[in-house]
């Protein structure tokens, strides 16, 4: 708030140069989003936050010499403390920063088990969070290590080598490893290749490696998790030629190397670090919608298989209807469908298993046989080509039923229901889930209870809006002498300015939503991204420091040009351009509808500077700020609702209202005149 004071200050004083002003503070924000990633990956987040307050600092020290001698007497202390800030910072802040102490994270959890010591052996801060590793050493005297993201998401360190040594304890370490049942059903033509997403400590990549996988490549998007265990864990991580691990996001890896592998696993590869526990804060739901499940059957070889190790039941069935939608659209039935499906479960961690093409009958009537025998037929269980076993009887008066599958499942696989029958009997939001409305892990139907709270937030800035549009904005204190024409001028500014601010933040969200999926690093790729989006806003809004007359014109000019260059982007060039460009040609992209949506606001301003009422430019500022939180948080709800293509429109229908009203504007003004 005190910057955003600051800020609209530096405009009511000096308004001569308000577009200059407004692009060199869209570029320094541009530097800003590319160098943040870097710091936190470099510093931590004490130390980032040492070398801002060490910036605004000098912005501070910049101010008083501006204004020459009258506070020459606290110069000196401050630059000196800008100089300790920016120049020690690395060195002099060694300070950890706790994580929140909720009781359900695993860290603390085990911290206050009394039974065993606990101790962190180091800590690393990244984009993502931080993470730390942790030794736990129990009463027997046996010792076990593993890491944490925020306190949370607790992955066991598993050394190869220390495995190998110990065939009793390998046994052990695997059995534990729910996709391992499925796995001893492959034949070795089968285990060419793998590739495992979010190997967390180790155990996907040791349970492939000592089950014959001649080739294990791993994709893990925290960098800090990678560094960690190439220091800590590399005979699982580093020293193994036939082991490979890329710091990268699992699903662009895969479209990286389609057809490539006979095996692609999922074991539970959700964080829920300082990024949100909540459906719409995680990076993971990406990698669980119908285009991504497109994606990794097109990553395999035709042998190939997904193993999807998952939390609970609505997980496995979420997934099974993004399956079965997309092989319907495919033009597969849902009977031949399911033939391309097992699952299994031992109550804990049911394992989806989905093959590229249909199970040998053979395969499946040993492997359905096994898992009676191990206890892995609890719900949900289903095999292709079994017959369903059932028992109906009385016990004491009460009907028993007992179903060997999952009768809904087995019900569809023969053609009794309809395979949208799946979500459409469930009491909560089974629907297949789409890169347009990527919310996996959304269990709600309709708008979830998370976002209530932002929802009526967004209400109260619309409804505080049209107060003030309604009541002529009587409660900005404009001096006595303003004109009745001066405030009329403002009231219409105010609802373009409203309208802008609304539309940009919208066109943003959907935009970065776009070429999200390009990205191989999404912390890093979206700074990028966003210094992109910014730096084109900033050049824009130089280019508006040569307007000098027909300001109006210019506006319904600009902002036509804003929807023609985006329908253009979105619907022409990124189709044809998206999966030949590189991620940082992807960036530099975003440079062209950047660069037109960064001019008609600044436009505005200096049109409002022309009235000569110094209060009118911070008061839009203001206004367009607000409107942008507003949009921030529209843009998740409709997403949720109707999809991000609809926010796209919503967008464009918003800078379509601001043409309409500036062409009354010069319409008005010309027949005044």
């Amino acid at each position: 708030m005190a910057i955003g004071i600051v800020y609209a200050h530096i405009f009511e004083t000096d308004n001569r140069h308000l577009s200059t002003l407004y692009a060199l503070d869209l570029i320094g924000a541009a530097t800003g989003a590319l160098t943040s990633v870097f710091l936190l990956n470099t510093f931590g987040l004490a130390q980032v936050v040492a070398i801002a307050i060490g910036l605004l600092l000098l912005a501070l020290v910049v101010a008083l010499i501006a204004h020459k001698n009258r506070y020459s007497k606290i110069l000196g202390p401050l630059v000196l403390g800008v100089i300790f800030l920016m120049g020690f910072a690395k060195d002099a802040l060694n300070f950890t920063i706790p994580v929140a102490k909720d009781p359900s994270k695993d860290l603390y959890r085990l911290m206050a088990n009394p039974a065993f010591k606990s101790e962190k052996i180091e800590s690393r801060w990244s984009a993502f969070g931080q993470t730390d590793l942790v030794k736990f050493t129990y009463p027997d005297g046996t010792v076990s290590k593993s890491m944490f993201i925020d306190a949370a998401a607790g992955t066991k360190v598993i050394d190869i080598d220390e495995l190998a040594k110990d065939t009793v304890k390998m046994r052990k370490v695997l059995s534990g490893f729910p996709a391992v049942f499925a796995l001893n059903f492959l034949s070795e033509k089968e285990k060419d290749s793998v590739l495992i997403i979010g190997p967390g400590g180790g155990i996907d990549i040791a349970t492939t490696y000592f089950m014959g996988f001649k080739y294990i490549e791993a994709a893990e998007v925290n960098p800090s998790f990678v560094a960690l265990m190439e220091k800590y864990n590399p005979s699982t991580f580093l020293d193994k030629e036939n082991i490979k691990v890329h710091v990268n996001e699992g699903r662009n890896f895969i479209i990286e190397n389609k057809g490539k592998f006979d095996a692609i696993i999922l074991t539970i590869p959700v964080t829920k670090s300082s990024r949100g526990t909540d459906f719409y804060g995680l990076t993971e739901n990406y990698l669980f919608t119908m285009e991504a499940l497109a994606d990794y059957l097109d990553g395999l070889t035709e042998d190939g298989a997904i193993y999807f190790t998952m939390h609970g039941r609505q997980e496995v069935y979420k997934m099974l209807a993004n399956f079965l939608e997309l092989q319907d659209r495919m033009g597969v039935n849902q009977i031949e469908a399911l033939k391309k499906v097992y699952i299994y479960s031992d109550e804990m961690n049911p394992v989806l298993v989905i093959k590229k093409n249909p199970f040998e009958q053979k395969t499946m009537e040993e492997a359905h046989n096994t898992a009676h025998y191990y206890g892995l037929d609890k719900e949900p269980f289903y095999f292709p080509y079994i017959r369903q076993e059932s028992l109906d009887t009385i016990v004491q008066n009460v009907n028993y039923q007992w179903f060997m599958f999952d009768k809904l499942l087995y019900d569809i696989s023969n053609g009794s229901y309809a395979y949208d029958e799946l979500w459409k009997a469930a009491s909560i939001n089974l629907s297949p889930v789409s890169d347009d409305s990527p919310y996996f892990f959304n269990y709600n139907n309709g708008l979830p209870d998370a976002m209530t709270t932002p929802l009526w937030l967004g209400l109260f800035i619309i409804g505080w809006f049209i107060f003030n549009h309604m009541n002529g904005w009587k409660s900005v204190s404009f001096s006595e002498s303003t004109s009745l024409y001066i405030r009329r001028k403002f009231r219409a500014w105010a609802l373009v300015s409203f309208l802008l601010g609304f539309s940009y933040i919208l066109v943003q969200g959907y935009l970065f939503q776009v070429l999200n999926l390009k990205l191989s690093n999404p912390s890093q790729s979206f700074s990028l991204l966003l210094f992109t989006f910014l730096l084109g806003n900033g050049l824009g809004s130089l280019v508006t420091g040569a307007f000098k007359k027909n300001l109006s014109r210019k506006l319904i000019t600009y902002t036509v040009l804003v929807i023609l260059v985006s329908l253009l982007t979105v619907y022409v060039l990124l189709p044809i351009w998206y999966k030949q460009l590189s991620e940082f040609w992807i960036a530099l992209f975003l440079l062209l509808p950047s660069f037109f949506i960064g001019i008609p606001f600044p436009v505005l301003l200096k049109k409002a500077s022309s009235l000569k009422e110094k209060k009118s430019i911070p008061y839009l500022l203001g206004i367009s700020s607000v409107a942008g939180v507003a949009a921030s948080i529209f843009a998740v709800v409709i997403s949720i609702l109707y999809g991000y293509r609809f926010v796209f429109l919503l967008a464009l229908l918003g800078y379509g209202l601001v043409i309409v009203l500036a062409y009354r504007s010069k319409t008005l003004k010309i027949q005044n005149t």
